[in-house]
């Protein structure tokens, strides 16, 4: 490893003490070796600051900061992102528990990618105490990513390796608090034509528990997401409204013009793969049933992909 690029691994933690220490151990395990680990403590109440200073003490690779004030996420992570120093910043978060190759898989696909900025991975989803309750199946390729980035945040925020001198140009946007990962992979793709893929890999552990902070700030998550098609040109300007009201607002709004773009954009997504699709097809289907009549609801739902998204939405499967 000792010809291998340096990787800072940003690591923000506000009251984590339950998960911290694995989270960090994880990164501190990792097969490549050449890491800076830096830890910002946001002002915790909870013990999470002695873990993280038992934790250093330990690996000479750890910086530990600690914030004066609580500056949230987006000030957090900007700060870390300008502290570190090395050729690809890898993101890392305080609950999640990253598997020992990640880091050496990520180096690999972009060193032997040059022309792309960002690489993430899948991830396995368990809950509070660790156990394995789902999988992410996100797009893979730059052309898949780019074209879903209109219905979701493609990348798990906390699998994601960057370059650096690209991503010390591309600070988190306060304005968009809980959706600042989204704005970025957005600013990448469509402003700055950055390439960017997920390995096909889960080479993560993604906690997901109630009173997580993406759960708790869904409302302003969705809002600051909307925002961000007024910022960017994801769509055609004349269905900006449709994309927010349809996929992150669940407002209402009809007109024959989006009709007929609702049913272009349908089968498009009909013919994707069934599980990046599903949540977008899920939520126009839903759009219709209630912004439009039930005729035209119908010939949506009587397709074939229709068919099984109505069945899997009644049984339970609502994304």
């Amino acid at each position: 490893m000792n010809n291998s690029p340096l990787v800072s691994v940003i690591i923000p933690v506000y009251n984590a003490e339950r998960f911290v220490e694995s989270a960090v151990r994880s990164i501190m395990n990792q097969t490549y070796t050449n890491l800076e680990i830096l830890v910002t403590d946001d002002c915790s109440t909870d013990g999470s600051f002695e873990i993280l200073q038992r934790l250093a003490s330990e690996d000479s690779r750890i910086t530990l900061y600690r914030n004066e004030a609580n500056l949230k996420i987006v000030g957090t992570l900007n700060s870390l992102v300008a502290a570190a120093s090395g050729k690809y910043i890898a993101r890392m978060d305080a609950d999640d528990i990253s598997l020992p190759k990640r880091i050496e898989k990520q180096v690999a696909f972009l060193e032997s990618n040059p022309d792309y900025a960002l690489c993430g991975t899948n991830a396995w989803h368990i809950d509070e105490n660790g156990r394995r309750i789902g999988r992410s199946c996100l797009p893979e390729s730059f052309e898949e990513n780019k074209f879903f980035l209109q219905f979701y945040s493609t990348f798990y925020h906390p699998t994601v390796m960057l370059r650096s001198e690209i991503y010390k140009q591309n600070l988190y946007d306060e304005k968009f608090l809980y959706a600042e990962d989204y704005e970025l992979w957005a600013r990448l793709v469509f402003a700055e034509n950055a390439k960017g893929a997920n390995i096909k890999e889960k080479l993560l552990k993604y906690r997901i528990f109630k009173n997580q902070s993406s759960e708790e700030h869904r409302k302003e998550q969705n809002e600051s997401s909307a925002r961000i098609f007024d910022k960017y040109s994801i769509v055609l300007e004349a269905f900006v409204c449709f994309h927010k009201n349809c996929f992150f607002l669940h407002e209402g709004g009809k007109n024959a013009a989006e009709l007929d773009y609702a049913r272009n954009l349908f089968r498009k997504l009909s013919r994707a793969k069934t599980a990046y699709s599903f949540a977008a097809i899920q939520k126009l289907l839903l759009h219709i049933y209630r912004n439009y009549s039930k005729a035209a609801f119908a010939s949506f739902a009587a397709s074939p992909c229709g068919l099984y998204a109505c069945f899997r939405t009644v049984v339970g499967k609502v994304i």
